[in-house]
């Protein structure tokens, strides 16, 4: 077998060579691609997905034809709906697009959440986590479920499981990254931070000393989808204290808060919102949500607001890279969602008063049905390209993998195809 991968390195080391050519990068890339072939006997890289995202759909006809018949979300119209948008999403696409993508290379363990184990993950190589974290099993209910997923999230280097555990932590913990980000001038909404319990008395005191006329109070960490929020006038809560007595009764597990005041258009809805996605370190697309329309989703046209929010997420991006890494070292995060607040200011050059709301890791809504990508496309060739940067970040370290030198030589033959990883 150690012949077998020596072969392969050689052969494909003098391929390169051979595909050295003239005419463009990308056409020299195809050559090489086509003549590195795979020896037999080293088998291939296993990538386990961790999906269940039922309303994150492709676009319609691009789903894989060989999608699997078990893992279509069938119930996907009415009340009763399970899912939404259609039978193909797009946690499952972006497997079968790796395994397309490089098909001797890459094989692909699909679990849900209820399967994931560190006895599961340890026969991978690589582990995706789409949706199937602790706060998903948390916000089900699943408690033992969330205990289990837990050791396999802080034991990510040994588990191979991205995300990495501070980094996700650090997105999880609402406060962390926004005190982060305003230190680094990056505009925000005005928040009180509970640091350490709610207190009803005292947040009240310092919301009135804020001038407030209307606040919300959410969690700071492990909530989403409008869990855990109260809110309403000042005025309404010095009458009368008691519901946010019972708000402070009700909520003794939880430490962290944040406390804000309403953001409102001129029309008194709530604002909207130009979510920016990063994909592989860079910038890729930005939808519009509209704060009130559930239904109210597009690409955000070109213009001066698009490229204002564009490059206040890049600035927000910088903030991620701080504290993304994979074996000590700075890696790029394979998918972050950087939500900008907009609401119209006349006042203002722009016409719009415009701020970051919220960073998202991978475990969120891609919106992949209004992106000007095949959504599956563009994050099967960034899971490839972040396997190759955490494979051998996790080889250097010397850390125990299956099959350690097959991996090796599998990740070389890729280097000869794909090219030199981007810096």
């Amino acid at each position: 077998m150690a012949k077998a991968m020596k072969l392969a390195m050689k052969k494909a080391t003098a391929m390169k060579r051979k595909a050295v050519v003239k005419g463009s990068g990308a056409a020299a890339a195809s050559i090489t691609k086509k003549k590195v072939p795979v020896p037999k006997g080293l088998g291939k890289i296993r990538i386990g997905i961790i999906h269940g995202k039922v309303f994150d759909p492709v676009k319609v006809g691009t789903h894989d034809r060989n999608y699997p018949e078990k893992l279509k979300i069938k119930n996907n119209t009415g009340r009763s709906a399970s899912g939404w948008g259609g039978q193909y999403m797009a946690d499952v696409s972006t497997g079968l697009k790796i395994a397309r993508l490089q098909p001797d290379i890459f094989e692909i363990d699909f679990m849900r959440m209820d399967d994931v184990s560190p006895k599961r993950l340890a026969k991978n190589h690589l582990t995706f986590n789409f949706w199937g974290d602790m706060s998903i099993a948390i916000a089900d209910g699943k408690i033992p479920l969330a205990k289990t997923i837990i050791e396999v999230q802080k034991d990510c280097y040994n588990t191979r499981h991205i995300p990495e555990w501070n980094y996700y932590e650090w997105v999880l913990h609402k406060s962390r990254y926004m005190k982060q980000c305003i230190k680094a001038g990056i505009p925000m909404i005005p928040t009180i931070f509970v640091d350490n319990g709610f207190n009803a008395k005292a947040v009240l005191k310092q919301i009135q000393a804020s001038g407030w006329d209307k606040f919300l109070v959410k969690p700071a960490y492990l909530a989403f989808f409008g869990q855990g929020v109260i809110h309403g006038k000042t005025q309404d809560f010095v009458d009368n204290l008691e519901p946010f007595l019972q708000y402070e009764r009700d909520n003794t597990k939880q430490k962290e808060f944040l406390v804000q005041p309403y953001v409102l258009k001129p029309n008194g809805n709530v604002f909207d919102e130009i979510r920016n996605f990063f994909v592989d370190g860079e910038w890729k697309y930005s939808i519009y949500t509209d704060g009130t329309d559930y239904e109210g989703f597009y690409e955000q046209p070109a213009g001066a607001l698009k490229e204002a929010c564009k490059q206040l997420a890049i600035r927000t991006y910088e903030e991620v890279k701080k504290v993304s890494k994979w074996e000590g070292k700075p890696i790029d995060t394979l998918l972050n969602r950087i939500d900008i607040g907009v609401v119209p200011d006349k006042s203002l050059k722009l016409g719009y008063k415009i701020f970051v709301n919220e960073i998202e890791p991978q475990m969120t809504t891609w919106l992949g049905r209004y992106c000007p990508y095949e959504i599956a496309d563009l994050m099967g060739n960034a899971c490839i390209s972040q396997a190759r940067k955490a494979l051998k970040l996790t080889l250097e370290k010397g850390r125990k993998i299956p099959d350690k030198e097959k991996v090796r030589a599998l990740l070389h033959i890729l280097d000869e195809r794909l090219g030199p990883l981007k810096k």
